[in-house]
């Protein structure tokens, strides 16, 4: 099969899929923002970045892990989901430690809302409660958590060469490697002689369950081990080009966490220049050249801003983020929206805009009954599982 027939091949199916029922992408549960996001998709290559401690292991948690096993599990006939997990950060326990906390927040509409510290009783004076331990032990909840475990796969491995041979080996395993012949000139290095070879290459690749999501998340790129016989950047470097095969042959969509480097300068106050940039990212800036999409949050609160973009921060504090689209390979740059963001339980929503007095007032208030008191309690007046939060996924 020709290139051109195989990519009008692609495109009459996709066309299929959508006049069928089916999908081309995983909704962003950000619905107002899909224009400038429109979710995550097959064969993509994304990166998330923001200053230290902005939330972006929280938001891409939610984005590219809860969300898409989330609507897997909801919709199995359309997707399959598998996650390729590298928390360089942190360990397995403490990943689905959070996410039991976003699923019982979801599950209960909001009204059972726990860290992942309270989740394990690390105050000795508040143990966890019964009614908490009997929503864990729900049948739903259970089959959630069960299916989140057998689609996420957790690696020890931090260097490029091993996420490299990992991933390839689950394509092959799962899918077929078609190769055509190829001719390649060898030149002897002692008397430059030049030899014609043929040899077989690789042509192209078909998985075996076309309607699999490989997803790639390695959290952060800072922390990738050295390669031998290069440095850090150039060992960043190496994984990123390994990042861009496993999408263009496998159909893989690596997901890459990257920090902005530190900077304090009043001139960048001055000049309004706060927000993350493909300028400032930290260790390597040739990761952006590959990436598809680059997204990036942005907390005003750090810089003590009084207001943002017609946002009260006074009035939100460290509950307030800007998601900005700083590259869009296939689609616009530049689109920005207002989150509301609970670190106790990794919740991002879409924040009315500003002018909204309406549906401001509604996040002042519910903030203040938050902060209101000494401790959050748990609201589970007349508590009933739910599907999921019908507002947030189709």
């Amino acid at each position: 099969m020709s290139l051109r027939e195989r990519v009008t091949q692609n495109l009459i199916a996709r066309r299929s899929n959508i006049l069928n029922g089916e999908i081309n992408s995983i909704p962003s549960p950000l619905r107002r923002f899909r224009e400038d996001f429109v979710g995550v998709e097959q064969a993509k290559y994304y990166l998330l970045t923001s200053v230290t401690k902005g939330g972006k292991s929280q938001f891409g948690s939610y984005m590219f892990i809860y969300n898409p096993l989330l609507y897997a599990y909801y919709h199995r006939n359309q997707l399959d989901v598998k996650i390729f997990y590298y928390p360089l950060e942190e360990t397995p326990e403490n990943v689905m430690e959070r996410f039991m906390s976003y699923l019982l927040y979801t599950m209960s509409d909001g009204k059972v809302r726990i860290s992942p510290r309270d989740l394990k009783s690390t105050d000795n004076e508040k143990p966890l409660s019964e009614e908490v331990l009997a929503i864990l032990n729900s049948q739903e909840y259970v089959d959630i958590i069960d299916f989140f475990e057998s689609h996420i796969i957790f690696s020890s491995s931090t260097n490029a060469t091993g996420v490299w041979k990992e991933c390839k080996r689950y394509a092959e395993e799962n899918g077929t490697v078609h190769t055509k012949k190829k001719k390649v000139t060898e030149v002897n290095e002692f008397t430059g002689e030049k030899t014609v070879k043929e040899v077989e290459g690789f042509d192209y690749y078909e998985a075996n369950n076309k309607k699999e999501y490989k997803i790639i998340f390695y959290d952060h790129i800072g922390l990738t081990s050295i390669e031998r016989g290069m440095d850090l950047r150039q060992s960043i470097n190496k994984l990123s080009e390994y990042f861009v095969i496993l999408r263009n042959r496998y159909g893989f969509s690596p997901v890459v966490i990257q920090q902005q480097a530190f900077f304090e300068n009043l001139d960048a106050f001055k000049m309004d220049k706060l927000r993350p940039s493909i300028a400032n990212l930290a260790d390597s800036k040739a990761v952006s050249r590959d990436v598809n999409i680059c997204l990036s949050l942005f907390s005003p609160y750090k810089y003590e801003l009084r207001d943002y973009l017609g946002y009260d921060v006074t009035k939100f504090k460290d509950n307030i983020r800007f998601l900005e689209v700083l590259i869009n390979r296939d689609g616009q740059s530049n689109g920005m929206i207002g989150l509301f963001f609970d670190g106790c339980c990794n919740i991002f929503h879409e924040l009315p805009p500003p002018t909204d007095k309406v549906g401001m007032d509604k996040y002042y208030a519910y903030l203040s009954t938050l902060r209101e008191k000494s401790k959050v309690t748990f609201m589970l007046f007349g508590y009933k599982i739910k599907k999921f939060i019908k507002d947030i996924h189709i």
